[in-house]
């Protein structure tokens, strides 16, 4: 059974260029701030996003506040569970149940269990997270 959770994610704006994913990361790492995930893309005009799920939030958003990098913060899905064929199938279902469109989606699966980001519409996120039970 999948497991979906509330988390809070944050977004920077970065320039794409070699080594500017990596001087933020060892920003993080010197002041012992942990992520539970992370994802880049680069935009136009020599732009990028990373946006990041964090394992104490109030930190990252301070750290990120202060040092002016915090471009938004907003609401998603954590979902984990046992790798099996169909594993997000119930959430997908109970989201479209509830009317909800899927903005954006992440899945990885390693070594038996996977785990899923699912980001939806600001002003969908409690119809989200009544439709799949999540804290």
């Amino acid at each position: 059974m999948a497991t979906p959770l509330r988390t809070t994610y944050f977004k920077a704006n970065l320039e794409d260029k070699p080594g500017a994913l990596l001087a933020v990361l060892k920003e993080l790492k010197a002041k012992n701030l942990g992520l539970s995930g992370l994802w880049g893309f680069s935009t136009s005009e020599g732009k990028a996003e990373l946006y990041v799920t964090a394992k104490n939030p109030d930190k990252i958003r301070a750290a990120w506040k202060s040092s002016g990098i915090l471009a938004e913060e907003g609401t998603g899905f954590w979902v984990k569970g046992t790798d099996k064929t169909g594993a997000l199938l119930g959430v997908l279902e109970a989201i479209a149940r509830a009317g909800v469109n899927i903005i954006a989606i992440d899945a990885v699966a390693v070594s038996g269990k996977f785990g899923s980001f699912v980001w939806v519409k600001p002003e969908d996120v409690e119809r989200a997270a009544k439709a799949l039970g999540a804290r």
